[in-house]
């Protein structure tokens, strides 16, 4: 069944009756994990409702913890069947003070995402190109830079490797992710919301994924139709399952 994808929604931060209210939107949820405690509660949420579950520690939470939390959330991970490690990576650009902490913590989950073939629901603020390189270092299969906004050179490079962009609603006010819409192939992008991040003016829902395909549509000059199609069938090729 074709549907809407949020591929990065802090699930956690919505009671389950609002998760609901847009799963029957015909909306898919990637639920992203910021700590141990948001994982445990991403797997709570999963028994009552079919999202897509993704555990992690974020960059900005990492010098909370250390490498032992990490490798529990890895652990926790394969022992209960999640394919999707997020949100982790790495940021120079909000938290730089912790950025060899977060290396660290970082490269546990690369260990984890690269032994169990997992995907990897990734932060990467000022770090584009360091996290980009890491996954090619590390023979990363399956990879999705949350909210991209680097280099559209680095953009060429990403898609060029088969890993996937994520498209957020941030189009509405950002410029420079405009211009990611713009270049990015539509077989390496997928949609998304941070959702309940709010960004400036912005208050990021998951119902707004309809509003960025159909812009994405425009862009590209596709019928919305199709767009639709397309990101579905890269969500299916990322997680190697079917809708």
């Amino acid at each position: 069944m074709i549907k809407y994808i949020d591929m990065h929604c802090h699930c956690h931060e919505y009671s389950v009756e609002e998760l609901s209210s847009f799963i029957e939107k015909n909306i898919l949820l990637v639920c992203v994990s910021d700590d141990p405690a948001s994982s445990m509660k991403t797997l709570e949420i999963r028994k009552k409702l079919e999202i897509t579950p993704c555990v992690g520690i974020h960059p900005w939470e990492a010098h909370k913890y250390n490498i032992k939390h990490a490798k529990n959330i890895a652990d926790l991970a394969i022992k209960n069947n999640v394919k999707c490690l997020g949100e982790v990576g790495l940021d120079k650009r909000f938290v730089p003070k912790t950025y060899d902490h977060q290396f660290s913590i970082f490269e546990i989950f690369l260990e984890a995402a690269k032994e169990y073939d997992l995907v990897l629901n990734l932060h990467t603020a000022g770090a584009w190109r360091e996290v980009y390189e890491l996954l090619v270092k590390n023979d990363i299969n399956r990879a999705y830079f949350h909210w991209y906004t680097g280099p559209l050179n680095l953009l060429e490079e990403i898609t060029g490797s088969g890993y996937y962009v994520g498209i957020n609603a941030a189009w509405k006010i950002q410029e420079k992710h405009r211009k990611v819409i713009k270049h990015a192939p539509l077989e390496n992008m997928l949609t998304e919301t941070d959702a309940p991040y709010k960004y400036k003016s912005l208050e990021l829902r998951p119902d707004y994924v309809v509003e960025t395909i159909e812009y994405i549509a425009k862009v590209k000059n596709m019928p919305v139709e199709y767009v639709l199609f397309k990101i579905n069938e890269n969500y299916e090729k990322l997680f190697k399952s079917p809708l």
